[in-house]
């Protein structure tokens, strides 16, 4: 495992390819704005103020080379056009928080569930670790390809990713799901960043309604989840639905979400986005169940809506939600 290219170079695309890097191994970024590529190749790949000389290549230029791994770090609405490069023998693993159901088809050679938060300056291959947490490697199937995938946690250990190895990738997926798919669309509707679901009033009701909405479909789809976090998803909804506990606690957890931004929040107003993957993935799945998935129905509609206007979040467009609850 000496080579790796990384698609996507983005805030987690920069904080892979910089920790693989720093690791000793040779990364190529892969990327589709010609922005970015310039500015990598006058500044560097940078995170956290560190510029590491990483080389970059134009995605129309890419192909994917025998026995090189592919990191993918792009939106889930971008995989198809990475797919028709790729073939059954590509050593492809996602880092991604949606679910595509194509993706998850393929002979993948494990996945990473990425808790912490990087945020990229928009145009330029310079990126900040605003949230810390742990990336979990895992593969698609419970127990596969696990030699090669502690191989990969080492490295990026050993670059400065705090990265745990799991027997499985999907339970730590499906929690990240159920977070992402509340605060993504309420944050993005509003324009707000992401600890004004903790405030106290109406919108912090709604968010804790919809974690618990998430919470209820994946348990009535049969889902596995994990722990990120301090709590396994069962202990929160127990928590939320002990009003006064899930009030009482949110006052701590709202710090550590000052001045961080989903990237939903940015995505609406270039026309596309991954709700499809977050809500829609959900209604998909309470519809299978005959679980009923109101804020999801309706979260799916607004932000729908609001990527064909390319519209920014505003009160308009979260009091559509607001009211729906």
């Amino acid at each position: 495992m000496e080579e790796f290219h990384v698609i996507g170079a983005g805030g987690i695309g920069l904080a892979i390819a910089t920790s693989l890097y720093k690791a000793g191994k040779k990364v190529l970024l892969i990327e589709n704005n010609p922005e970015k590529i310039a500015f990598c190749k006058a500044h560097g790949a940078m995170v956290d103020n560190q510029s590491f000389p990483i080389n970059i290549e134009a995605f129309e230029n890419w192909a994917p080379c025998p026995n090189v791994v592919n990191i993918l770090c792009v939106k889930c609405y971008n995989n198809d056009e990475i797919l028709k490069k790729t073939n059954a023998q590509t050593l492809l693993l996602p880092i991604q928080n949606g679910f595509d159901e194509r993706l998850t088809s393929l002979p993948l050679i494990g996945e990473g569930i990425a808790s912490f938060i990087s945020e990229c300056a928009p145009k330029k291959t310079f990126a900040n670790i605003t949230r810390s947490g742990k990336l979990h490697l895992g593969p698609t199937q419970p127990w596969a390809n696990m030699p090669f995938l502690f191989e990969l946690k080492t490295l990026l250990v050993r670059g400065g990713i705090d990265s745990l190895l799991i027997r499985w990738s999907l339970p730590y997926k499906n929690t990240k799901l159920m977070y992402n798919a509340a605060i993504s669309p309420l944050t993005s509707a509003g324009g707000l960043e992401n600890s004004a679901l903790l405030k106290p009033g109406k919108l912090r009701t709604l968010f804790f309604q919809f974690l618990l909405e998430n919470h209820a479909i994946l348990k009535a789809s049969n889902q596995p989840m994990g722990t990120i976090g301090p709590f396994h998803p069962d202990k929160v909804a127990w928590l939320l639905n002990h009003k006064w506990l899930g009030e009482s606690m949110a006052p701590f957890f709202r710090p550590s979400l000052k001045k961080t931004y989903c990237s939903m929040f940015h995505d609406v107003m270039g026309g596309a986005t991954e709700i499809e993957n977050y809500n829609g993935y959900l209604s998909r799945l309470a519809k299978i169940s005959k679980f009923p998935s109101p804020l999801n129905d309706i979260a799916l509609k607004v932000i729908n809506q609001m990527a064909s206007e390319r519209s920014m979040g505003n009160a308009r467009w979260l009091k559509a939600i607001l009211d729906a609850f």
